[in-house]
């Protein structure tokens, strides 16, 4: 077992592997905390390429014009959803590291 895991059982029996980013190296760290949000940018685009090549083969031009000006306004609200959770892991990690495990629950509540 490495520094960075840590055992536990699930309330079905199972053994549970549960990561801990606050301790270890800080890129492998980092890495583990971004790979949701690349794998998530990663299949909007796959989304967005599908949509235009459906659409493109079989509605039209004027239609793949329209899903190519809509993908930027999706794009501004998909980021201020990020920005919006960003700032909430932030005060969330800050409440961790400080170790208030109360106003953690707080502000996880309240971002949810």
């Amino acid at each position: 077992m490495t520094q960075n895991t840590v055992n536990r059982t699930a309330p079905w029996g199972q053994a549970k592997k549960r990561v801990d980013l606050t301790e270890g190296r800080p890129g492998k760290s980092l890495l583990l905390f971004a790979v949701p949000m690349i794998l998530g940018n990663l299949f909007q685009q796959f989304y967005n390429m599908a949509d235009s090549m459906i659409v493109g083969n079989f509605v039209g031009e004027d239609a793949l014009a329209a899903v190519g000006a809509s993908y930027a306004l999706t794009n501004v609200f998909i980021m201020i959803a990020i920005g919006g959770g960003n700032g909430a892991s932030v005060l969330t990690s800050q409440y961790l590291g400080a170790r208030q495990h109360g106003k953690m629950k707080t502000s996880i509540s309240t971002a949810s």
